[in-house]
């Protein structure tokens, strides 16, 4: 049941969890917000450790408006099968203007290799938030959810990657199928079910046609990003935390972060049950001696949006631009530091019709 006393006090979590995730901690700094308040992004600066058949994963980011703490274990090859067990656990702050949130959870699970390159898991997910500072001039999608609230779901999730490099893919498929049901006999406050979607295709297609030349080392990337959740039961609305939003570094490039978002009282940003982007992107090293192919241009294209219902589904918002990427290896460090200049193709009230998006983490 959803708590309202002592907003301001810390949400328990263990040690356990805190200990494991601030010692894989990594930070990077974003010009922009966090996208979204759900666990719907691309990482930013992972820390990876493969011991035998043990892989220790941590991740973190840092912004003047969230920060966010990851940490995860898997487990493979369980009595010598391709069965696999895999954990993790997760902090989120964010402070906006009608709200401040803190999250705290993780994930269990089960999962089968089913080749080299795709695996299914099963899990349990569980996340407990707190909404608090939500003044007396807030649209209800807050005020509603104020207080404690935790969300228990079980999910089923399909991936497959089989691209040739995980910093600069030249060529493959990463594509990532999943769908959950949040339930309260669980032990959550609320009822609803998703679907997410999320595939890129990479492609060199003038590598043997123009070999040693710079037309022979364009990549070419189609990703395409989709999601709906919709609401049941006793629930009357999904949580704005567990919505989709749309805009910014790693969605529609252009926009400043959650523009393309539906809005609620006095224009703030009340998430969507659906969101649908797409972004095109050919990428080429340049000075590759210099660099030894760390250094790379990227020219895109990105179209998208989050909706409340199918029926408003249409108006897209677009954004064209460019931008340089530095591959970086340092320790046990791996990563993408990126600089991007989008341009927006539509008149969205903003204040700017371009802006710079500097982040360390490729979108896609």
């Amino acid at each position: 049941m959803r708590d309202t006393a002592a907003l301001s006090s810390m949400p328990p979590y263990s040690s356990g969890i805190a200990t494991f995730v601030a010692g894989l901690l990594v930070v990077s700094s974003p010009l922009e917000a966090v996208e979204q308040t759900t666990e719907r992004i691309t990482e930013v600066a992972v820390i990876e450790q493969q011991i035998g058949r043990i892989k220790v994963r941590g991740s973190g980011s840092l912004s003047g408006t969230a920060q966010r703490l990851r940490g995860g274990l898997e487990i493979h090859e369980l009595f010598k099968s391709p069965l696999f067990f895999a954990t993790e656990s997760r902090f989120d702050q964010e402070k906006r203007l009608p709200y401040d949130l803190r999250r705290w959870g993780g994930d269990v699970g089960l999962g089968w290799a089913l080749t080299e390159s795709t695996r299914i898991l099963a899990k349990y997910r569980f996340d407990h938030y707190k909404v608090f500072n939500t003044g007396s001039n807030v649209d209800p999608a807050f005020q509603t959810v104020a207080g404690r609230s935790a969300v228990t779901a079980l999910g089923l999730v399909l991936r497959h990657d089989s691209r040739d490099d995980r910093f600069y893919p030249t060529s493959g498929l990463k594509a990532s199928f999943s769908g959950e049901l949040a339930i309260e006999a669980l032990g959550g406050d609320d009822d609803f079910g998703r679907l997410d979607t999320d595939v890129a295709v990479y492609t060199t297609p003038f590598r043997t046609r123009a070999p040693g030349t710079m037309l022979g080392e364009v990549t070419l990337v189609e990703h395409l990003r989709v999601g709906w959740v919709e609401n049941f039961g006793d629930t009357a609305d999904v949580p704005f935390f567990e919505r989709y939003f749309v805009g910014g570094t790693n969605t529609v490039r252009g926009h400043r972060s959650r523009w393309l978002t539906p809005r609620g009282l006095e224009d703030q940003f009340v998430g969507g049950e659906i969101q649908l982007v797409n972004n095109v992107e050919a990428r080429v090293p340049i000075f590759a001696r210099l660099f030894d192919r760390q250094l790379s241009a990227a020219t895109f294209f990105d179209a998208g949006r989050a909706f409340r219902r199918f029926s408003e589904i249409g108006d897209f918002g677009y954004g064209v631009g460019g931008g340089l990427r530095y591959v970086v290896h340092l320790w046990k460090l791996h990563g993408v530091i990126r600089a991007d200049y989008g341009v927006s193709l539509d008149d969205e009230g903003d204040d700017s019709t371009a802006r710079f998006h500097v982040t360390f983490g490729l979108p896609f």
